[in-house]
């Protein structure tokens, strides 16, 4: 009896959010120069990372990074990518490995950048109803207030920097907080362009697939 309780503990969203803390404590000195990705943190949170390729245009791109658990997979973020109209040809392999459904601070670490993130917003903003697939892919009933970061992602190698992309990442509640994100990056540098919901930031809803 007392085995069961103890498993149904370990697969509890309380257990998997204190394991999380303990991880953003122990990380965060390797986590803020660029060591950890957010695939890392997922993987050692909750056992298991995967990518999914919601949907993928020349300039956009929507990912769910997800965790599994008994088959069931859950949205730990929800990744909308922005690219530059013109991607640079210095990172032009690595640029097809991710439109071919690459991890993408993965495959740029594979291959020997270093990754840098400029920080344009961290906070919490209310994710509507509206967002459903949102939603129904984290598990969480909406409306609910979710910690949210947009960054530029800088690439680095061989003495050269580019800007990847602009990312805007949606975080499950399980996962990171704003508070959280403060503690792993440091400095916050909030967005001053007036933006104050979600709408501003990643577009409409996305019809349905």
């Amino acid at each position: 009896m007392l085995l069961v309780v103890f498993k149904n503990y370990l697969r509890s969203s309380g257990f998997k959010s204190f394991l999380a803390g303990l991880l953003l404590t122990g990380l965060a000195g390797c986590a803020s120069n660029g060591a950890w990705l957010n695939s890392d943190r997922i993987e050692q949170a909750f056992g298991s990372y995967g990518v999914e390729v919601l949907r993928s245009e020349p300039q956009r791109r929507v990912t769910s990074l997800y965790s599994t658990d008994d088959a069931v997979r859950t949205t730990r973020t929800y990744a909308i990518v922005e690219f530059p109209a013109t991607p640079g040809s210095a990172y032009a392999r690595e640029h097809a490995e991710i439109e071919a459904g690459g991890s993408i601070g993965a495959t740029f670490r594979q291959a020997g950048w270093a990754i840098d993130k400029r920080h344009l917003f961290i906070g919490e903003l209310e994710i509507t109803a509206k967002y459903q697939q949102i939603g129904e892919m984290m598990g969480v009933a909406l409306p609910e207030t979710l910690a949210t970061h947009e960054y530029l992602m800088i690439v680095s190698k061989d003495e050269r920097s580019y800007t990847y992309a602009t990312i805007t990442e949606i975080h499950h509640p399980d996962y990171l907080s704003a508070g959280d994100l403060g503690t792993i990056y440091g400095e916050i540098i909030f967005d001053d362009s007036n933006r104050d919901s979600i709408e501003d930031f990643i577009g409409p809803p996305n019809p349905p697939k």
